[in-house]
């Protein structure tokens, strides 16, 4: 019951996704991504999730907020970064060869990645094969 209860979940967390992403595809963004997956797994090893300070420093909204997505998400908390907000997690789908062993129910943040903004310059984790240039404009 439970794993069909996260399953439900996760399709309207899919459907989201493509109703989010749907502007940037038909508007582009100001960058563009180069590279490619080297299969390092450094994006499953830290999950940075942005939080505002006061979601950060809310005990009763960061003990519920980890457990939802701990429970949802299969991460799990490695530590919070209380200087730039973010609750920081890895994944306990991540095989020893790079690949993802809940591949096909990954969340959001695992399929947009690397996320582009409509402004901002792409960051990535060291190590990763991405990078990203500033796209042409004609």
């Amino acid at each position: 019951m439970e794993k069909a209860l996260k399953k439900l979940l996760m399709i309207s967390v899919l459907a989201d996704n493509i109703l989010t992403n749907l502007p940037k595809r038909m508007l582009g963004t100001r960058y563009k991504i180069t590279g490619k997956c080297k299969k390092c797994g450094q994006c499953c090893r830290e999950i940075y999730l942005k939080a505002s300070r006061t979601q950060i420093t809310n005990p009763l909204f960061s003990k519920l907020s980890v457990k939802w997505i701990e429970w949802l998400f299969d991460f799990k908390l490695k530590w919070v970064d209380l200087e730039d907000n973010y609750f920081v997690f890895e994944c306990k789908n991540l095989r020893p060869d790079g690949t993802c062993g809940n591949y096909f129910w990954r969340p959001n943040i695992c399929r947009n990645y690397p996320l582009v903004d409509y402004f901002d310059e792409p960051v990535f984790l060291p190590g990763c094969g991405y990078g990203s240039e500033l796209r042409k404009t004609g």
